[in-house]
């Protein structure tokens, strides 16, 4: 409760300042996993009911992994790993996004793209994996290698059959990370070695014991691991760099929003580490929002706080955020609905208390999460 009252008493002081750009306004919207399969064929009646209940911006996912539920339950035997835009570079399950992208328009509403990159099913084969440093030898990592050329070229082409659609943006899934112990890949290893002189092992890594305060991570040598962690966040956000210019090629006004996991404006040091995350750098690269996933009753669980507690956490990642960028309006704030591991609704006092939480930030942007049927809104407080 004391963070929560120095955090208002500095708003006291701001009240009135903050504004939200005309560049970068301010979103109130949804993100949706799963389309109802009660707006197959008629998405007019979800958008123009999101439309009247104030929301303006929809954030639709337009990938398909292995265990994702198909939109509109609209399984296609034929495509258990794709994507729901036309393109050549994957498996098309269905064209959604164009049908989204017509009533949206139609609507009123604005559209972003929700697409993986790292995470995708057909791109996480043996050939393709980004490798791990571990102690019984280099073993597969997290998700597909940036350091592949094949990878890089087929996210591209992606990028940019996704913005031959009428979008307003990408939100970047947030799979564009890379793991603490990840870029153990033949690629990776060279082009460090190369950049660097410092050769990389498991032990120069991971084979210290006092360093924990620095590194955030069990026995992760700081003299080579921060600037390795560095390292691999730059790569990240080059890559971005070039996912941005194959879709701004395109379209020139296209915008991308990237997921941020709740610790990296908590603390620089383990999204660095953890993630190879870093507000300042996704900043710097350009991306045009940072939607911070500040999901409280996931951050309870994980954190083993109360709910009073949790939400004094968003206090403290929004004010982090807003210390970031003079313009608030570039930060979204996620919150969730549902609780993830439970998959029930958040209760009416726990929405309350964020509801309370977004006023007394009006710039900032937000989403709810997640939102795949009108019932998931109604009665919420966050509709004006």
């Amino acid at each position: 409760m004391l963070i929560r009252f120095l955090i208002m008493t500095a708003l006291l002081f701001s009240a009135g300042l903050s504004f939200s750009s005309e560049q970068n306004p301010k979103i109130n919207g949804v993100q949706v996993f799963v389309l109802d399969k009660a707006y197959d064929g008629n998405l007019d009646v979800f958008f123009s009911g999101l439309k009247a209940k104030g929301y303006d911006t929809v954030f639709l996912r337009v990938f398909h992994n292995g265990s994702d539920r198909y939109h509109f339950n609209d399984e296609n035997t034929d495509c258990k790993s794709g994507v729901y835009f036309k393109t050549y570079k994957a498996c098309v399950v269905r064209d959604v996004l164009g049908e989204a992208v017509v009533s949206a328009r139609r609507n009123g509403l604005k559209i972003y793209a929700w697409m993986a990159t790292r995470s995708l099913t057909f791109l996480k084969t043996p050939e393709y994996i980004e490798k791990s440093f571990a102690v019984a030898g280099v073993v597969d990592g997290y998700g597909a290698s940036i350091f592949d050329s094949v990878v890089r070229e087929t996210l591209k082409g992606l990028f940019a059959d996704l913005a031959k659609y009428d979008i307003d943006g990408v939100l970047f899934q947030d799979d564009f990370i890379m793991r603490y112990s990840e870029g153990a890949s033949d690629e990776a290893v060279k082009m460090y070695e190369s950049e660097t002189c410092n050769k990389l092992t498991y032990d120069t890594l991971f084979g210290c014991q006092n360093d924990y305060k620095i590194t955030k991570v069990s026995g992760a040598c700081a003299e080579t691991f921060l600037p390795w962690v560095r390292w691999k966040n730059g790569k990240l956000m080059d890559f971005f760099g070039e996912l941005r210019d194959s879709a701004k090629a395109v379209d020139p006004d296209i915008k991308f929003a990237a997921n941020v996991y709740y610790e990296t404006p908590i603390d620089r040091a383990k999204g660095l580490s953890w993630y190879s995350q870093s507000i300042q750098s996704m900043l710097a690269a350009g991306f045009d929002y940072l939607a911070v996933m500040g999901y409280h009753d996931q951050i309870a669980a994980e954190m083993r706080k109360d709910t009073d507690e949790a939400v004094d956490v968003l206090y403290e990642m929004a004010e982090n955020l807003v210390a970031a960028t003079d313009d608030e309006s570039r930060i979204i704030l996620k919150l969730q609905i549902t609780s993830f591991d439970k998959t029930r609704k958040v209760d009416e006092g726990q929405i309350k208390m964020l509801c309370r939480m977004t006023s007394d930030y009006p710039s900032i942007s937000r989403v709810l999460v997640p939102v795949n049927s009108l019932e998931d809104v109604k009665d919420i407080c966050f509709s004006n």
